[in-house]
């Protein structure tokens, strides 16, 4: 830790306290939405007709992070790194308060429409931040303890979670796994993501940054230039390679969302047991990616994906199938750790397929294919869990992965190409 500056210190900090609020977010979001009845109401949209509410405030935030991106890149360039994640920061504020005091559809709706927002921008200004507060002694130090800490603190942040609405109904009174102990949990969360903004504000970054690591507009036009021309040369040599991440996105944004749903209406979990289930879930699936190289360096990195993710497969459909809840978690927790363990393999072989001149718009669209199933995916799975239940998103998802591992295997096992230069 004496490698890092004081600025990295902060920075972790501040992490480490936004990582734990919003880990109510992504346990109990869903469940209180389903306690507040919304996922029985729709909402009329022109041209589209009447749509689940629950699925449309599941999809909106990453609609909304994809139209506004343009507009935060600008922002960033305006107002700086620091400014942007503060202002990143206190967005994310809004959805845990809109669902904490005003659970009623518009200001849910907008709540939800500024977190897709928010999270982009951080995503877009905190690799630049880090690379700025840190020096070349401590770089590696500070990006490996950023992925380290996310891991552990979701972890303790969602076990802690699990808590917190029996608390509350504990502390007031209040009928277990009732809507307004929910609101009570999304209020403490609110406060903890709002004390995260504390530790940004005496956050101060280098007087000047290196002219060769920010480039002016002129040189980042001819940069951009020269990797549009490189991508129109062998487009389908580049873009294919977004197809495997893009069927997977189709297919878990059916169904990861409401994960915690389906625990809750299967087999009765409790809020604490829900709690316990995804932190292991997550520590099992971070230590698995750990050991992704050492499978990578034994069987191939190719031969690594494409085994890794075909064997999540038999383990989602038995997941729709489980008669019990240990049953069910043990097989979720393979599931997650064999489906998300190769990503890092995957996009270290994205890179090795791709020219160098256009690494850069292939790293974003591969980020952009991840995120795309989740605008159409949450309102089309609530949709069908209103009228068929559980059985055809598991199916779809199942099947949506097995065309992944499919193209994988066509892309770099059947006809491989050969590795551009770097």
């Amino acid at each position: 830790m004496a490698q890092l500056s004081r600025a990295a210190r902060l920075y972790l900090l501040h992490m480490v306290l936004l990582t734990l609020g919003l880990s109510v977010n992504g346990l109990f979001f869903n469940l209180a939405l389903v306690a507040l009845g919304y996922d029985q109401r729709t909402l009329a949209i022109p041209l589209l007709g009447e749509l689940s509410l629950l699925g449309l405030l599941n999809s909106l935030p990453v609609l909304a992070g994809a139209l506004s991106s343009p507009l935060l890149w600008w922002l960033v360039s305006r107002v700086g790194l620091k400014v942007s994640l503060l202002i990143s920061s206190a967005l994310m504020v809004l959805p845990q308060l809109s669902l904490a005091l005003w659970p009623q559809p518009v200001p849910l709706l907008l709540g939800s429409a500024l977190g897709g927002p928010a999270s982009a921008l951080a995503l877009v200004c905190t690799s630049p931040l880090l690379m700025q507060i840190s020096g070349t002694q401590g770089r590696d130090l500070l990006f490996s303890l950023r992925f380290g800490l996310s891991l552990v603190v979701a972890g303790l942040g969602t076990l802690l979670s699990g808590f917190l609405p029996g608390l509350a109904a504990r502390w007031l009174g209040l009928a277990p796994e009732s809507a307004v102990t929910y609101q009570v949990a999304f209020g403490c969360s609110a406060l903890v993501v709002l004390l995260a903004l504390l530790p940004l504000l005496p956050l101060r970054l280098p007087d000047a940054a290196a002219e060769s690591d920010h480039p002016g507009t002129a040189d980042a036009g001819r940069v951009a230039s020269a990797a549009l021309r490189a991508l129109a040369r062998h487009p389908w040599g580049s873009l294919r390679l977004l197809i495997p991440p893009l069927l997977i996105s189709c297919g878990a944004s059916l169904l990861i969302p409401y994960l915690s749903v389906y625990f809750r209406l299967r087999y009765g979990a409790s809020d604490a047991a829900l709690g316990l289930i995804f932190a292991v879930i997550g520590v099992a699936t971070g230590a698995a990616a750990l050991l992704a190289p050492q499978f990578s360096a034994r069987l191939g990195r190719p031969q690594s994906i494409v085994l890794s993710q075909g064997l999540a497969i038999p383990c989602l459909l038995l997941l729709g199938l489980a008669p019990t809840l240990w049953l069910a978690t043990l097989l979720a927790l393979v599931r997650g750790a064999l489906m998300n363990m190769v990503n890092p393999l995957y996009e270290a072989q994205v890179m090795e397929h791709t020219v160098a001149e256009v690494r850069p718009i292939i790293s974003g669209l591969l980020g952009a294919a991840y995120s795309t199933g989740y605008i159409v995916g949450p309102t089309l799975s609530a949709q069908i869990q209103r009228t068929s239940g559980f059985a055809p998103i598991f199916a779809t998802t199942a099947a949506c992965y097995a065309l992944a591992v499919i193209a994988n295997y066509l892309i770099f096992l059947r006809s491989p190409q050969p590795t551009p230069a770097s």
